[in-house]
């Protein structure tokens, strides 16, 4: 259950009340944020805050005095940060105690994250007037920032093969700034020497050089004035790891957010790649940047200069967050990949709930995931649909093929639109991080991976199952890796018991109905429903 639920339901009140908007009054579409977000950020920025005060429209004048806040900051009490982490589960060891657990999983895996990450930055060069250089990184060189720098693209015209994850873009002096250089710092954590584990393939090659790099610096081919951010990045066609890299970004604006610009769209997104960008994810680019994305091929064979450039999290940091990473045992709900949710949800514009059936007992909402694929398929499908058809429950079903070819945006409709989400083991379980935060996900099988999208589950906040009774499914034959052709559970089809699967999504729906944001959402569409009807009522009068 998220804290900002009774804010959200005032604002929502509270905006009847407020006039249209003027020209020239503060406008929280100049931000375009979540209530979540923009609680904060105007506690945060008190220079945005006093525009708020000052504007007989902002609706957030009233709660500018809460002292809300992220949760990485150093005087953020915890009962005011973003989270709702608690830990109802057994540490199985990982620990000595509950509050030690739960503060471990807040450091793993919540905006301890980014606090830690932002103890650890380190002034890599360090500049000695105005005007000249900086850089400075977290540990293992996982997050970079710097203003004024120089990165040398000629070498890149020679190389005519596409190309990507390759550690030998830059070599020494390539990379550089005129400042006073930590060299022995800076080697000392280019240790992780992979492609998108940290960012020391390149700033290793880190150089000072003797001139200021501006505008007028004649080493400069272009000068880039708009923030870059660069980015190695993860599979594109696959959403857990191309959400791996969104997340990690959306992670790196809160650790470049010391001032008020941290969530603009006026930025540069340069992937660190030759490849030309193509994904059906790639509309999520949108909630981070209005400009057309960037790849090394747009400077081969220039010099070119940043104004200010940063280097994100990347998507497989070794005890990085979200992929593979190792997360206590017992702690659910993360802020940080709730946060992260919203953030996307409002950015694409995925319009929330707005209708319910006007009966006694709103109908459960459940989509099945079909994966029209080799393997992993349900060979009993529509045994199974036919068998939630005719639940006494009731329940509204729909069936749901996402395919490359499926526009993304419909994918999140359709999934904030979702109480139960059911399917196979497969990266189109990771839609759960945009479910709404009462739903209850159902992984039918795991396929012998049972830690990947039950940890998914637990870092959202929402409620996970999968299939526990081995003696009720039936696999099409053992599987045969397509590498050494041994028995592999992911590499068949499955048949599931009916009864079994009916009991299973019926404990879903129980959790669904108990929840406190469902029963939230169905008073104040109800509410909203009356006002309707009475309003219609008075018009035919």
């Amino acid at each position: 259950m998220w804290l900002d639920l009774g804010i959200t339901f005032f604002i929502s009140q509270i905006t009847l009340l407020i006039p249209t908007q003027v020209v020239g009054e503060w406008s929280p579409n100049i931000l375009d944020l979540p209530d979540s977000h923009l609680t904060r950020f105007l506690n945060t920025f008190k220079d945005e805050a006093e525009k708020c005060r000052g504007s007989n429209s902002c609706i957030y004048r009233n709660i500018l005095e809460t002292g809300l806040c992220w949760g990485y900051e150093t005087n953020c009490p915890q009962h005011l940060g973003y989270s709702s982490a608690h830990c109802p589960g057994d540490h199985k060891g990982w620990v000595s105690s509950k509050s030690q657990q739960l503060q471990t999983f807040i450091n793993q895996a919540d905006f301890g994250f980014v606090k830690q990450q932002n103890q650890s930055k380190t002034v890599m060069c360090k500049p000695r007037f105005d005007g000249e250089s900086s850089l400075e990184c977290s540990q293992y060189l996982q997050f970079c920032r710097g203003s004024n720098l120089y990165i040398d693209f000629r070498d890149l015209s020679s190389r005519k093969e596409s190309f990507r994850y390759k550690m030998d873009v830059l070599k020494k002096g390539q990379i550089g700034g005129k400042c006073k250089l930590n060299d022995f710092k800076l080697q000392s954590e280019a240790i992780h020497q992979s492609p998108l584990q940290s960012w020391a393939p390149e700033i290793q090659h880190f150089q000072e050089l003797p001139h200021l790099i501006n505008k007028q610096s004649k080493i400069c081919d272009v000068f880039i004035d708009r923030p870059t951010l660069i980015m190695k990045i993860d599979a594109t066609v696959n959403m857990y790891h191309h959400f791996c890299d969104f997340f990690n970004l959306y992670t790196s604006l809160h650790l470049n957010g010391t001032h008020s610009e941290m969530f603009s769209r006026d930025i540069n997104i340069l992937i660190w790649e030759t490849y030309v960008y193509h994904s059906n994810f790639g509309i999520t680019w949108s909630a981070f940047t209005q400009n057309p994305l960037m790849n090394l091929r747009t400077f081969q064979g220039k010099r070119v200069c940043f104004r200010e450039v940063i280097f994100p999290l990347l998507p497989r940091m070794i005890f990085g967050l979200y992929y593979n990473t190792p997360v206590v045992w017992g702690c659910q709900e993360s802020g940080l990949f709730h946060a992260f949710s919203k953030f996307i949800l409002h950015r694409l514009k995925i319009p929330k709930r707005t209708t319910i059936d006007q009966v006694k007992t709103p109908r459960i909402k459940i989509t099945l995931l079909s994966r029209n694929t080799q393997y992993r398929r349900i060979l009993n499908e529509q045994v199974l649909l036919d068998k939630l058809r005719s639940s006494p429950r009731q329940y509204a079903i729909q069936r749901v093929e996402f395919t490359h070819e499926t526009d993304f945006r419909q994918q999140l409709r359709i999934i904030q639109d979702t109480d139960i989400l059911i399917g196979m083991h497969g990266a189109g379980l990771t839609h759960l991080l945009f479910l709404p935060d009462w739903s209850s996900v159902f992984e039918l099988y795991n396929c012998g991976d049972e830690h990947c999208y039950a940890d998914l589950a637990r870092l959202r906040g929402v409620h996970y199952q999968t299939w526990t009774n081995s003696a009720k499914l039936k696999p099409q034959d053992e599987g045969h890796h397509p590498s050494d052709g041994g028995p592999h559970a992911k590499f068949t089809n499955y048949s599931f018991d009916t009864e079994e699967f009916l009991r299973i999504v019926d404990l879903a729906a129980d959790h669904v109905n108990r929840h406190p944001a469902y029963r939230h959402m169905l008073g104040h569409l109800h509410q909203q429903f009356n006002v309707s009807q009475r309003l219609k009522s008075s018009d035919e009068l």
